[in-house]
């Protein structure tokens, strides 16, 4: 029995494992619980939220896993593997029905991919919008990300690592006063833009020229000679 919610994070993982069972021999029933809301919960995130009577509840919802899901959890797991982004736009044409949460986290992916006006991901536009006017604590930066999203996306450690990227990019982006180390995973402290990241958020310099760019999304190495830009930045 899976249990799997609809970000990214958990669909990646359903993807993986759904397409190494289709290759494997069957010995099992297999059931799957996967979740985008729950009653009374407007801005449902996660199972995490729900009490243990809650999450309880959800055991009879569960559906046996179909021919069609393991079809396109195969699909969808090539595609992410793939070498350029192309094979995941592609699968976003295809119905994608069997896995309903699939398609609206495969989108949010491919919006970690350089903007063509910026070079920025939408996770490192977020990061430097959040701190356009004035410095701003380094958790409330976390939380002003995570405001800005429909479903989870990041964690702590993954954003402290994007942040890092973004002060020790040479030109920096941002700026980091760390103030106290902290019993959590980010520090107490407070993030600032520079000159360099004000003129990248405004499109009036380019992420890649200034900073360049060595990074892995999937199967997809992103680097100064191939960046992989989109050509729509998401709304922020």
């Amino acid at each position: 029995m899976l249990w799997f919610e609809h970000d990214l994070f958990d669909q990646l993982n359903l993807i993986q494992l759904l397409d190494r069972l289709a290759q494997a021999p069957r010995r099992a029933r297999i059931t799957l619980v996967s979740i985008d809301g729950y009653p009374n919960y407007p801005d449902f995130h996660g199972m995490g939220e729900l009490k243990p009577a809650e999450i309880a509840s959800l055991f009879t919802t569960r559906q046996e896993v179909s021919e069609a899901q393991l079809t396109l959890a195969s699909r969808a797991y090539a595609a992410f593997r793939a070498s350029t982004p192309a094979e995941l736009e592609a699968l976003l044409q295809t119905d994608t029905s069997a896995l309903p949460f699939l398609a609206p986290a495969l989108a949010r992916h491919l919006e970690e991919f350089p903007a063509g006006t910026t070079g920025l991901s939408r996770t490192e536009a977020l990061i430097i919008a959040a701190v356009e006017h004035a410095p701003v604590g380094i958790v409330d930066v976390f939380r002003q990300v995570h405001a800005g999203e429909r479903y989870f996306f990041i964690g702590d450690s993954s954003f402290w690592t994007i942040v890092v990227r973004l002060a020790t990019a040479t030109p920096a982006l941002i700026d980091v006063e760390i103030a106290s180390a902290s019993s959590q995973a980010l520090p107490n402290g407070t993030i600032r833009i520079t000159d360099s990241g004000a003129e990248v958020l405004k499109g009036r310099a380019d992420r890649i020229a200034l900073c360049g760019i060595d990074r892995w999304l999937g199967g997809v190495h992103l680097t100064d000679e191939q960046p992989w830009r989109r050509q729509t930045a998401p709304a922020l």
